[in-house]
This record gives C-alpha cells, sequence and structure tokens, in this order.
C-alpha cells in the first residue's frame, strides 16, 4: 500500500473515523459503527490510490458487509477496534507493513468470527 498518497490531512480524517468507531462501539450503535467502520476503511482503501483495487475491494465488500451486523454481539467490534488503533498508528507512522499487518488481522478476525457464527 504506497503511503504517500495518504497525506496529513487524511491521517487527520481517519483519525476522527476511528473516533467515530469508538463511540459508537462504547454506546452500542450498531448502525453509526458500521457506518464508521466503512468510513474508516475507505479512507485507507482510497489513499492508495488504484481505483481497480478499490473495485474489487467495494465489490467485495458489498458481498460481506450484510453479514457484518452479526459481529456485533460476539465482541468482534472490539477486537475489530484494536486493529483499527494499529492500523491509524501504522499510517501515521508511515509504516507499510504493519498497516498491512494490522488489516490482515482485521480481516482475519471478523472472518473467523463469522465462520463460527454462520455454521
Amino acid at each position: 500500500m504506497p503511503l504517500r498518497t495518504m497525506d496529513d490531512q487524511g491521517v487527520m480524517l481517519l483519525r476522527q473515523h476511528l473516533e467515530a468507531l469508538e463511540q459508537a462501539n462504547a454506546a452500542g450503535d450498531v448502525k453509526s459503527y458500521l457506518r464508521a467502520n466503512y468510513a474508516f476503511h475507505f479512507s485507507i482503501y482510497r489513499a492508495t490510490g488504484s481505483e481497480n483495487m478499490l473495485n474489487i475491494i467495494e465489490n467485495l465488500w458489498l458481498q460481506i458487509s450484510p453479514y457484518f451486523n452479526m459481529l456485533h454481539d460476539s465482541g468482534n467490534y472490539s477486537t475489530a477496534n484494536q486493529h483499527h488503533q494499529q492500523m491509524f498508528a501504522a499510517l501515521r507512522d508511515r509504516n507499510a507493513e504493519a498497516v498491512r499487518a494490522a488489516v490482515r488481522a482485521d480481516i482475519d478476525a471478523a472472518f473467523t468470527v463469522l465462520i463460527k457464527l454462520l455454521k
């Protein structure tokens, strides 16, 4: 993920999305959490500057997002926020490898929970 495309203003906006995620999770507001989660993730994905990758991710997001509601009762939103904090810190520090690792951990954690819930 090329970090050169996320400037300081982008990092500040990402921080606002992270705060919205944390507030929504604390309030148990699933709708607000899901909106903030989308905004947070797609701020990162757009910053790559790759329209092709963004289109692929959007398509996958549309397929899986109806299941995101199921993650609330599992406690995954809190786990996800830990990954979001790691993503934010890595982006702020311009550490591409740490960004990749945090994004992957976030996706893997949600996948693991969803597989258990859907069985």
